[in-house]
């Protein structure tokens, strides 16, 4: 393999693993962000509409208690775990920024791996 395509193919390789680690730091933020919500405004617990206990609940698996779930998603969240936000959403912005420009970055890199490909193969 020539050296410029090696050089690229590495480069590439890098832009790519960190487009990764982005991603992955940005769904953490989302679910954090998830988590604040719902310590100031939890969802409604599973099967507590009646409705759906007259229609479904009678053929569904027992469902965990609202003490379980809440335990297990809120752990020692407090209310003012709202005021942080504003923060992870600025957190998440930046990184989605960075996320684009590595997007932008992998595909103008891509090009030129393609176009050296090509040209190696000619």
């Amino acid at each position: 393999m020539p050296a410029a395509l090696a050089d690229l193919r590495r480069r590439r390789r890098a832009l790519r693993l960190e487009h990764q680690h982005v991603r992955r730091w940005r769904l953490l933020l989302r679910d954090r962000i998830e988590l604040a919500v719902a310590a100031a405004a939890p969802p409604r617990m599973p099967g507590e509409d009646p409705e759906l206990r007259d229609l479904f609940l009678d053929r569904a698996r027992p469902l965990p208690g609202a003490a379980e779930l809440a335990g297990a998603v809120r752990g020692a969240l407090p209310l003012a775990e709202i005021e942080q936000l504003p923060r992870l959403r600025a957190l998440d912005h930046r990184l989605a920024e960075y996320q684009e420009q590595l997007g932008e970055a992998l595909d103008d890199l891509t090009e030129l791996y393609i176009e050296e490909l090509a040209r190696s193969v000619s």
